[in-house]
């Protein structure tokens, strides 16, 4: 399942609600024996049969006999796992509608879960689509790091920390050797600081990487100071150097890593809008840009490959986005969160790549 699909599924799961503990969620790790869990669904159904309420009993062994129907038809766990969800989806009282539905996680997932309550369990599964692409970023000198992830095209801003080191000259009477011990013992307290706030955020997060930045040789030192934990040092993925380390350091130090993000998401949705960008601006008549101008080249069965902007109305993400699958159409989800994307969305956040040029304007 595609993620715009599965977290549209999520988001309609979360809205489900049961009259009583009916909805069933169950989590399988990658790998596990489903026999064991066909075993232990049997015994839950076996348990339901005590439950008082009659609607609520029957809905609940319903749920359970259709899961392991389904399991029944799958001969291994995934590598990645198996998420199950089933229960009573009707509005009627007395009139049940139940419905199953099978997610694969997009990482190995370690989560054994049963739980049989009146929401559907959803986070673990959300969590694996946002740690799916992850990269820890760190830009910093001797002065001050900042910290950061990049989750597919978003780079979010964690923490900023300052140091005590001070310049490079002493002021006042101080000798020069001392100063420079003293200056030398607040860089590796400072070092020091900047691996243990790395361990905070970044340790057991599930990270692809770690991509290190800054100006000067501060970045190697701190590396090579050792005191950065083995399991985030085996995950540096490349060193950058850049000239700041605050905030904008971060975006700074993603433009400077596209050797290492090629087939990220960042990078590809930035080929997409660069492509796009490029060709309105040689008038080639070979994309389109607007709702109305994607809309008439969908009639003219003309659509090539479809941008969506992450930020457009759900409603209409959603109709373009099935639209696009349903005729057989490459569609790519934009996010808004980077400056490429942005630039999509004020375009009107929908564009188009089309077969063979168009004879209509953009609109």
């Amino acid at each position: 399942m595609e993620e715009f699909e599965a977290l549209n599924l999520i988001k309609y799961l979360e809205g489900i609600k049961g009259r009583h503990t009916e909805l069933v969620t169950v989590y399988v790790p990658g790998g596990f024996n489903l026999d064991l869990i066909r075993s232990q669904l049997a015994d839950e159904k076996s348990t339901a049969t005590n439950i008082k309420d009659r609607n609520n009993r029957k809905n609940v062994i319903d749920a359970l006999e259709k899961i392991m129907n389904e399991l029944r038809l799958i001969r291994t766990t995934p590598e990645n796992g198996l998420v199950v969800f089933c229960g009573n989806v009707s509005e009627r009282e007395g009139e049940p509608e139940i419905k199953v539905w099978e997610v694969v996680p997009p990482t190995k997932s370690d989560i054994r879960l049963y739980r049989c309550d009146q929401r559907f369990i959803t986070d673990p599964l959300k969590q694996t689509y946002h740690q799916e692409n992850a990269y820890g970023l760190i830009v910093l000198d001797v002065r001050e790091a900042t910290f950061g992830t990049l989750e597919g095209a978003r780079i979010n801003s964690l923490k900023h920390i300052k140091s005590l080191v001070p310049g490079k000259f002493s002021k006042g009477g101080q000798s020069a050797m001392r100063f420079s011990r003293e200056r030398e013992g607040l860089i590796r307290d400072f070092y020091k600081e900047i691996a243990e706030t790395a361990k905070n955020l970044f340790f057991n997060k599930n990270l692809k990487g770690i991509i290190i930045g800054g100006p000067g040789p501060a970045k190697e030192n701190f590396i090579e100071s050792g005191y950065l934990i083995t399991n985030l040092k085996n995950l540096i993925k490349g060193v950058r150097s850049i000239s700041y380390t605050d905030e904008s350091g971060l975006r700074e130090l993603v433009e400077k890593s596209k050797d290492l993000l090629v087939n990220e998401r960042i990078t590809i949705e930035k080929e997409f809008v660069q492509k796009l960008l490029s060709s309105i601006a040689r008038n080639d008549n070979l994309s389109v840009y607007g709702e109305a101008a994607v809309r008439k080249e969908f009639e003219n069965e003309n659509v090539d490959t479809l941008l969506i902007s992450s930020g457009i109305d759900e409603s209409k993400k959603n109709e373009f986005y099935y639209l696009g699958k349903g005729k057989n159409v490459v569609v790519e989800i934009i996010s808004k969160d980077s400056s490429d994307g942005l630039q999509l969305f004020n375009l009107g956040g929908l564009a188009a790549f089309l077969k063979r040029p168009s004879r209509q304007y953009s609109a």
